[in-house]
C-alpha cells in the first residue's frame, strides 16, 4: 500500500519505520529540514521537506497515487487541511491525530466524516480513558481492552510477598483452577518474553495477563491487592488532558487537586473546574507538598508537557508519601529509564497514537492493536470463512515461536487455547507477538490462496 504520512515527529517517524518494514511504500512530509534529513538517512522511505497544506508539496510526495494519508503533526489545523486536500485528490483513506477535544468528544459539532476524515485519533481522550481504568484497578501498570471490553489486558507488578511469587505459570493456573485468565508475557529486567508453562514468576517481575472482566476481582488477591477506593488524587500540570480528567473525577471523587506552575494557566483551569482545587506552584515545592498533604495522596499524576519536570515531581511526590505515581513522558527514550528507577506507571502519548492508527492498517481482520515494550504487540484478529486457518486445530497451525495465542473469543465467551480447539469462522483471536513475527501472523489469518487450474 502506498501511504503518505504528514508530520515527521516521533509519531510520524515510528509509523514510517514500522510500516516501511512491513513492506508498505511510504512517503513522509514535514517542514523541519532536520526531521526530513534524519528520516531520509535512517529509513527506506521518501522524505519531502515542505508545507503539507500546499497542494504542490503533496503532489511532490505522490499524493495522486496514495491509497492512504495519515496526518500526525502537532497542529490540528495542518492535519485537518491535509485530510481535506487528500479528499480532493481522491485518496481513499484519511487518518488524523486531533488534540482538541472539540473534534472528538461525544457532543462534537461535526463528525470526522464531515471533516473529510475517516478516523480521528485523539491521544488526550485515550489517555483520560486509560488513567480512569488504571485508577479502578489496584496494582495495575498498563491497561487495554478487547472484545468490546469483555476481555481485559492488564499489566501487573509482582509484589515481594504476593502468593504467585516463586510459582510457575502452570502452578498458578492449577491453583486458580479457572479458565478465565492467562499470563501471556513477562517483563524481567526490562526485557519482554513469551512465557512457557514451566517459567517462574519472581518478585519484581511484571506480567501481562488476559482476563475475563468478571474474573478480575478474583485475580487481585493473588497479587496481594485489594479494591481499596482511591480518595485523593494530585495532578501536576493544568493541561487540556488534566482538565478533562479532573472533570471526570469530580463526578465520583471529592479530593482532586491540580498543581500548575503558570499563574495564568492555573486561573484558566480553576474557571473550567467546579470542585477541583487548583494550586499555583511548582512540582518541586516542598512547602506546597506539605500544605496539600501529599502524604495522603493515593495517586500522583504528572501530566504536564515537560518530561523532565514530570519525572522529578513524581519522584519527589513518592518521597513525600504519595502511594503511587503515574508519569506521562512524550519521549519514548525515557521509558526504560523510568522502569529502572521504579516508577509505578508510565504513559507515552506517542505510542498510544501509533497503536490507535496501526489497528486500521493491519492486513486481514485486525480489530485492535496494543503496543507493548520492545515493539511487541497484542492484536485481536478475526477469523474469516476464507481464512487459511479456519476449521484447523491449533496444534495443526504453524504458529511462530515468538508469539502466543492468548485467548479465543467465540459467541461472547472467552476460551483459553489448547491444541484440540478448532478455530471457527466468526471467532476472534487475541495474539501476543514479538517483533519479526507480526507479518507471519497476518499471513496465517489471511485469505486462502486460490489457484486457477492449468488447461
Amino acid at each position: 500500500m502506498r501511504i503518505l504520512i504528514v508530520g515527521a515527529g516521533i509519531v510520524g517517524y515510528n509509523l514510517a519505520q514500522e510500516l516501511s518494514q512491513e513492506g508498505h511504500d511510504i512517503a513522509i512530509v514535514d517542514q523541519d529540514p532536520e526531521r526530513t534529513r534524519r528520516i531520509a538517512d535512517t529509513l527506506d522511505v521518501m522524505a519531502i521537506e515542505g508545507n503539507a497544506c500546499l497542494p504542490s508539496v503533496l503532489m511532490k510526495a505522490g499524493i495522486k497515487s496514495a491509497e492512504m494519508l495519515i496526518a500526525v503533526t502537532e497542529k490540528d489545523e495542518i492535519n485537518l487541511l491535509s485530510c481535506f486536500l487528500a479528499s480532493r485528490f481522491k485518496v481513499p483513506k484519511r487518518f488524523a491525530r486531533l488534540r482538541n477535544m472539540e473534534f472528538t468528544e461525544d457532543n462534537k459539532i461535526f463528525s470526522p466524516e464531515e471533516l473529510f476524515i475517516d478516523q480521528a485519533i485523539n491521544p488526550s481522550q485515550i489517555i483520560v480513558e486509560t488513567i480512569l481504568k488504571i485508577l479502578e484497578t489496584p496494582g495495575v501498570v498498563s491497561v487495554a481492552e478487547f472484545a468490546g471490553g469483555d476481555v481485559l489486558l492488564r499489566e501487573f507488578d509482582v509484589p515481594e510477598k504476593a502468593p504467585i511469587a516463586g510459582k510457575s505459570i502452570q502452578d498458578i493456573r492449577s491453583i486458580l483452577q479457572m479458565d478465565s485468565f492467562i499470563i501471556v508475557a513477562i517483563v524481567r529486567n526490562g526485557e519482554l518474553v513469551i512465557p512457557k508453562a514451566e517459567d517462574i514468576l519472581h518478585a519484581g517481575d511484571r506480567f501481562y495477563t488476559l482476563v475475563d472482566k468478571e474474573f478480575l476481582p478474583f485475580l487481585l488477591p493473588m497479587l496481594n491487592r485489594t479494591l481499596d477506593q482511591v480518595e485523593k488524587i494530585i495532578i501536576y500540570g493544568a493541561t487540556s488532558t488534566s482538565i478533562q480528567l479532573a472533570k471526570m473525577l469530580e463526578e465520583n471523587m471529592r479530593d482532586v487537586c491540580i498543581i500548575e506552575p503558570s499563574r495564568e494557566k492555573a486561573h484558566l483551569a480553576a474557571d473550567k473546574l467546579e470542585r477541583t482545587v487548583v494550586q499555583h506552584g511548582s512540582g518541586t515545592d516542598m512547602d506546597l507538598f506539605n500544605e496539600i498533604n501529599m502524604k495522603d495522596a493515593d495517586f500522583f499524576l504528572a501530566l504536564s508537557h515537560d518530561d523532565e519536570n514530570n519525572i522529578l515531581s513524581a519522584l519527589l511526590a513518592k518521597k513525600y508519601g504519595a502511594k503511587r505515581a503515574l508519569v506521562i513522558t512524550h519521549d519514548p527514550e525515557y521509558l526504560p529509564i523510568l522502569d529502572s528507577i521504579g516508577m509505578d506507571i508510565t504513559i507515552n502519548p506517542r505510542l498510544i497514537t501509533v497503536s490507535g492508527i496501526l489497528k486500521h492498517l493491519r492486513r486481514g481482520r485486525v480489530m485492535s492493536v496494543f503496543k507493548l515494550i520492545e515493539d511487541a504487540e497484542v492484536m485481536e484478529i478475526g477469523v474469516d470463512e476464507d481464512s487459511s486457518i479456519v476449521n484447523k486445530k491449533i496444534a495443526k497451525i504453524k504458529f511462530p515461536k515468538d508469539a502466543i495465542i492468548g485467548a479465543i473469543l467465540r459467541k461472547g465467551e472467552m476460551l483459553l487455547p489448547n491444541d484440540e480447539i478448532t478455530l471457527e469462522a466468526g471467532d476472534s483471536v487475541i495474539v501476543v507477538a514479538l517483533p519479526g513475527t507480526i507479518e507471519k501472523i497476518e499471513k496465517l489469518f489471511d485469505r486462502k490462496r486460490s489457484f486457477l487450474p492449468f488447461r
